[in-house]
């Protein structure tokens, strides 16, 4: 009987000793699997916009409102022009059938659309703070995403694909595009960009617009710069140092946009500046801003850089401005 008892009393801790290991193999796994944490239903993106704001979407955005013009021609690089059901000022000369709202667009106006996202980015919402509190109010989510860096434009088209629902390699077809994509050849010409004018700032030289004239092969002649200020795309310059630099400018070119008014005829007629090698080689240009300055994925596909070289290359190319030689 006793041996009985005593059997039975080590079969009992065995069992016991058994279900506790069984209990905790299960407990690591479960640990292991995530799944003691909060389970976040699939499809929801949570985003941190460049305001600090925290959006979050149930699922890909399927009306969008992008009311800045690099956004807008990013969307429709990655393939979400479906998804854009109206756009701000800028945006005309992309698709005659995207509906424009103008550069300050009403609350009415927005909120008619029913979008499941306004795009924007922080300098305007800051500008026009009614119209965004406004549509806070309304329940109607806002993302305000600034241009981004050269370093981070892959991650930012990411995330708008992600945002409208695109799948694909867009990363992998971001960094393609940002190679080199033309036969370099001949002498590294020294190109300086003229952001404004009348100040005669330039790019900073970590800025989209450096970057944009090296694959086009050119030296940014500016490249010792400093920007204005922390994360600025502009570098101040002047005209004393402009002409003090004579000798280290083959190219010079004048970005046409909201930016600068200064064009091409213009700087060459200017007196300060008619002994520049570059206007008396008649190696002065008109660049439209949006090609050289604004972060986009479509202006690369559809041939930005080609075009820049070709341009300061002097052959002729559709869409680029002719050379301008002083009279």
């Amino acid at each position: 009987m006793k041996s009985s008892a005593v059997l039975k009393k080590s079969a009992g801790w065995q069992s016991r000793k058994y279900k506790k290991r069984l209990v905790l193999f299960l407990s690591i796994l479960f640990l292991l699997s995530g799944a003691s944490l909060p389970a976040r239903p699939a499809g929801i993106l949570e985003i941190t916009d460049d305001l600090g704001r925290t959006v979050v979407l149930e699922r890909p955005a399927a009306r969008i409102v992008s009311l800045y013009a690099g956004h807008t021609e990013n969307l429709i690089a990655i393939g979400a022009l479906g998804s854009i059901v109206a756009a701000g000022q800028g945006a005309e000369e992309l698709n005659p059938d995207i509906p424009i709202l103008g550069s300050k667009p009403g609350i009415e106006q927005i909120a008619a659309l029913s979008p499941d996202i306004v795009l924007t980015r922080p300098m305007m919402a800051r500008s026009q703070e009614s119209l965004y509190k406004a549509l806070d109010s309304f329940g109607i989510k806002v993302l305000a995403l600034d241009p981004p860096e050269w370093e981070k434009f892959p991650d930012y088209v990411v995330l708008l694909a992600q945002m409208a629902g695109i799948s694909g390699d867009v990363k992998k077809n971001v960094a393609e595009a940002m190679r080199a994509d033309v036969r370099l050849g001949g002498k590294k010409l020294r190109a300086f960009l003229v952001t404004n004018g009348r100040t005669m700032t330039t790019c900073a030289p970590d800025s989209w617009a450096a970057h944009i004239m090296e694959l086009a092969g050119l030296e940014n002649a500016a490249r010792g710069a400093v920007p204005l200020s922390e994360g600025s795309v502009l570098s101040a310059f002047g005209p004393e140092r402009l002409l003090a630099a004579d000798d280290e400018i083959d190219v010079i070119l004048l970005q046409q946009g909201a930016m600068n008014t200064t064009r091409a005829e213009d700087f060459v007629r200017d007196a300060r500046f008619s002994r520049l090698e570059a206007v008396l080689g008649g190696m002065v240009f008109d660049v439209l801003e949006a090609d050289i300055s604004r972060p986009s994925l479509l202006r690369l596909k559809n041939g930005a850089v080609r075009k820049l070289r070709a341009l300061v290359m002097k052959r002729e190319v559709s869409g680029c401005v002719e050379k301008t030689r002083p009279e």
